[in-house]
């Protein structure tokens, strides 16, 4: 066993530019059990000094999927904004985009259950309201302290998403119990999902 100094893992990284962190990033996928290894994360973790982060990992596992999650989390925080406002503005406390009233002005997805479908059909024109107070659903849920939560994504029911990117989703729960789902499509038009029926909704003016 040497007994000269210990050299610092993180010496060849500091000053060895993206090459060296490549082959460091090759070395945790090759070899992450090895002491080389757990000798360069414990090193790194105890000296915090990054401001990019990278994903990495063999192909399929998943890095692409990860990260689309994690910028559909990051705009849905973004998205905790009165209508009009930049994203540079400060976000007012709760989600101020969309408390007020909304009209049901269409059915995206009709239940299968022709009974569930006429009841989705007879929601068509009512008004909805979001507050931070006492809500009532369309199904007629009520709460009286609801909770929303920004989600990572909007879920398969609302279809495909694709023209609307930035489109965030929001989940209404009361006492632990999730009530309906919200995705903001723009200041003017929301998604519903309650049940089995997705609605599309517009601003009241």
């Amino acid at each position: 066993m040497s007994g000269g100094a210990r050299t610092d893992p993180l010496e060849a990284l500091r000053g060895g530019g993206k090459r060296a962190m490549a082959r460091a990033l090759a070395q945790i996928e090759a070899a992450p059990g090895e002491d080389a290894t757990i000798a360069l994360l414990d090193a790194a973790f105890a000296d915090p000094r990054a401001h990019v982060v990278g994903i990495t990992g063999p192909p399929g596992v998943g890095k692409s999927s990860l990260v689309s999650r994690l910028i559909a989390l990051y705009r849905a925080r973004i998205a905790e904004l009165q209508p009009g406002q930049s994203a540079s503005a400060p976000p007012p406390s709760g989600y101020g985009w969309l408390m007020g009233d909304w009209t049901v002005a269409a059915i995206r997805k009709a239940p299968a259950d022709p009974r569930r479908a006429d009841t989705a059909r007879a929601q068509l024109g009512r008004t909805l309201h979001f507050a931070k107070g006492p809500v009532s659903t369309l199904g007629g849920a009520s709460c009286s302290f609801p909770r929303y939560s920004a989600e990572p994504a909007p879920g398969p029911q609302f279809g495909d998403l694709s023209d609307y990117p930035a489109a965030v989703m929001v989940r209404l729960s009361c006492v632990g119990v999730a009530l309906l789902d919200v995705v903001r499509l723009t200041d003017e038009k929301i998604l519903i999902g309650e049940g089995d029926a997705v609605f599309e909704l517009e601003r009241r003016r």
